[in-house]
């Protein structure tokens, strides 16, 4: 079994409350920045997605045939300010208004994480607000409880993303029991490193605008699947 620490390092006593007042919290600020997406969110104590904005870095990876890290947090340096103003816009609300604020906290690149964490702390200590530490793996599995409200627990996760990969038993929102997981690399990080050796960015449109993974399943619709089988 694994378990979550939900604990933010170099945090205020005052800026984290008691987990009774989190959980009475009526609208949250979510905030994204563990890889190479800057993501938004307002959600509601009814699990209603109240406004969300994300802002993509693939292009710029893409030209660097991959993600530097201090390129991501030098990017999602420029772009988070106006991505909070424009979600807080869109849900009509006040940065004053919220209740809480969560932030991803790990796991991540740690150049990215920092941009999102030291915004949640200065947004919580401008505002009085308390913060929520987010391990985003376990976001992962209980997105599957928005998309479906009436699931229940327990229920089984299959997490898939660039790098990392598990497969666990959900209990409840901070207990999973670990089935297994990748060893030494996940498959969004192997399909990218094939992509690169095979270099298929040097074939033109479509494959010098998407991720290595995407261009490696396009290849793989036209191939001959029998083609180095002998009988």
């Amino acid at each position: 079994m694994f378990c979550v620490k939900r604990c933010l390092t170099r945090v205020s006593s005052e800026t984290i409350r008691r987990q009774s007042h989190v959980l009475s919290a009526q609208t949250v600020l979510g905030i994204e920045t563990s890889c190479d997406e800057t993501g938004i969110a307002v959600v509601d104590s009814d699990r209603q997605i109240r406004s969300q904005v994300c802002r993509s870095q693939l292009k710029t990876h893409l030209s660097n045939g991959g993600i530097i890290p201090p390129v991501a947090k030098q990017m999602h340096q420029k772009c988070i300010d106006d991505c909070v103003r424009l979600c807080l816009q869109e849900a009509d609300l006040r940065a004053d208004e919220l209740s809480a604020v969560a932030v991803t906290v790990k796991p991540g690149l740690p150049l990215s994480l920092v941009i999102g964490r030291n915004y949640a702390k200065t947004l919580a200590l401008k505002y009085s607000l308390p913060v929520i530490p987010i391990h985003h793996m376990e976001a992962h599995a209980l997105m599957a409880t928005i998309d479906n409200p009436s699931l229940d627990f327990p229920f089984v996760t299959l997490l898939i993303s660039g790098g990392h990969c598990l497969l666990a038993i959900v209990r409840n929102i901070t207990r999973y029991d670990l089935l297994g997981e990748s060893v030494d690399t996940a498959p969004g990080e192997v399909m990218d490193k094939i992509a690169r050796r095979l270099r298929l960015r040097n074939l033109g449109p479509p494959f010098d605008g998407i991720s290595g993974g995407a261009a490696v399943e396009l290849c793989a619709k036209s191939g001959d699947p029998f083609k180095y089988f002998t009988d």
